[in-house]
């Protein structure tokens, strides 16, 4: 099993020095073992190029396809043995796009609350290896977008839409409009993310189906920044719903709905296609299915008042999650 999971590591970074520090082990026993598992298998695995690692062979490709089914039947076995006796246990491995990552920790909140023995990691992953990952055993649940792309062997469940605000300062004119059109919208100069996220795609599909080319001030590859930079009321920019959990205090900016067209786009949990889930992955699915994310998120959406303060749509008012019965079903 160790070697197995030495191998994975090594696909996982290309790189046998930093696959033996994940793995915690010296170089020198990385590529022995490695060796091992090579007269195991009676098969070259590695190409060693330059003594360095040069990508896997043919049969090696075949022995890392099996040594991550095995690692993840070993995992599954393991929390059906820990099930069967103290409890749901186990980990569950979370990879999340940047502009989904703030509504996370409503679902891993409640699901601490009901399993609080089972671990968690929440990795931000961009559109394209998310899926990688999931196909790869390297990630159990992912939340992407469902309307993009294709998502051949994974099994999708829907959470929310992903609605979009214009963040502008609160001196400026545009700041007192109930709504704003994207046409409008991209004559602004904006804070951005980087072109290669998905959410910028998007983005910039919407401003190009309207004719208009926004001046980007300032672009960023992370959610956070990105909210950090509008937080203090000076710059502009086009943001998701989920992002109000993060930007909070309203005194000096303004979160104005985008019209014209109304955009939105489905958000929610991919898992691979198979049966049975392992017992923490299929309590994660469960717990996320009773979450009404929507009204969640509505929570934290700022409503400005006529006094000029900010208030919330319906809240927030309490930690725990608003939940439904088990109506939502998974994603054709």
């Amino acid at each position: 099993m160790k070697q197995l999971r030495y191998l994975v590591a090594l696909a996982r970074h290309s790189h046998f020095g930093r696959a033996a520090a994940e793995c915690g082990i010296t170089q020198s026993a990385l590529s022995q073992a490695l060796r091992q598992l090579e007269a195991d298998f009676d098969v070259p695995i590695i190409d060693r190029r330059n003594q360095g690692f040069g990508g896997f062979t043919t049969q090696g490709a075949m022995v890392l396809d099996f040594a991550r089914r095995t690692l993840d039947h070993h995992e599954h076995l393991v929390q059906d043995i820990t099930s069967a006796g103290d409890g749901l246990g186990g980990h569950v491995r979370i990879g999340v796009i940047p502009v989904a990552m703030p509504g996370i920790s409503i679902i891993t909140t409640a699901f601490n609350k009901l399993h609080p023995h089972v671990s968690v990691s929440v990795t931000s992953l961009n559109f394209t290896n998310l899926k990688r990952g999931l196909e790869n055993f390297d990630i159990d649940v992912g939340i992407n977008y469902l309307d993009h792309g294709p998502s051949t062997g994974l099994r999708p469940y829907f959470l929310y839409d992903e609605s979009y605000f214009l963040i502008a300062p609160a001196e400026h004119a545009i700041a007192g409009k109930n709504s704003v059109t994207w046409t409008e919208a991209g004559r602004l100069p904006l804070c951005m993310l980087t072109p290669d996220m998905q959410n910028r795609r998007i983005l910039d599909l919407v401003f190009s189906s309207v004719g208009a080319s926004p001046r980007t001030v300032l672009e960023t590859n992370c959610a956070l920044a990105l909210c950090s930079h509008v937080r203090p009321g000076h710059w502009f920019a086009v943001v998701p719903n989920t992002f109000f959990l993060m930007v909070g205090d309203w005194s000096q900016t303004r979160a104005i709905p985008l019209v014209e067209p109304e955009i939105t786009n489905s958000i929610g949990m991919m898992v691979l296609e198979r049966e049975p889930q392992p017992p923490a992955v299929r309590a994660f699915i469960d717990v996320a299915e009773d979450i009404r994310m929507a009204d969640e998120l509505m929570r934290y959406t700022p409503v400005h008042l006529k006094d000029g303060e900010a208030g919330y749509a319906t809240g927030p008012t309490t930690d725990t999650p608003i939940m439904q019965s088990r109506v939502i079903s998974p994603a054709s």
